[in-house]
């Protein structure tokens, strides 16, 4: 059943997930049951009473599942991301991370590119941050711009330079 939710998550199978809702419509007792998966690994990571055992763990990471749900939701931003970036532009030196906030497509990926940048500066300033030096490296590496300011200036003079030809 997860692989059958796996497959209904994207029509493309790079971006396909097993990050069921805990409160899936279709199917509540099938994110109940990914949400005890987490919970039973997180306890046998802490030498804890648990169910999972390796062939468990085993079975559910060759479909692709995620052992922590903040962990997947942000790879699942990322991949949206990197979709929008490849859709930004045909010209592949005018392509852009730069998802406004109020993004009607997609008001989450809006909300969560501002939050890379608010962690990203929060890191900069040595204050508490979700930002890992492996996430700055997998947004670098499509392009992301950490200066929201900065992005858009440099979106603009792209335009300029497409406009002036």
């Amino acid at each position: 059943e997860l692989t059958a939710f796996q497959k209904q998550s994207s029509k493309d199978p790079d971006q396909r997930h097993c990050n069921v809702p805990q409160n899936y419509p279709p199917n509540e007792p099938l994110g109940n049951w990914v949400s005890k998966q987490r919970t039973e690994y997180r306890l046998l990571q802490e030498a804890k009473k648990s169910r999972m055992t390796n062939e468990r763990i085993r079975r559910l990471e060759a479909i692709g599942f995620e052992w922590s749900a903040t962990e997947a939701i942000w790879n699942e931003r990322l991949a949206e991301l990197t979709a929008f970036q490849k859709q930004s532009s045909k010209d592949p030196d005018q392509r852009h991370c730069n998802v406004p906030q109020n993004y009607p497509p997609n008001e989450p990926l809006g909300n969560w590119v501002s939050k890379q940048r608010t962690e990203y500066r929060l890191l900069q300033e040595a204050k508490k941050s979700r930002m890992t030096n492996e996430r700055i490296r997998r947004l670098e590496a499509i392009g992301f711009e950490w200066s929201a300011t900065e992005a858009i200036w440099n979106e603009r003079l792209a335009e300029l330079t497409a406009f002036q030809k």
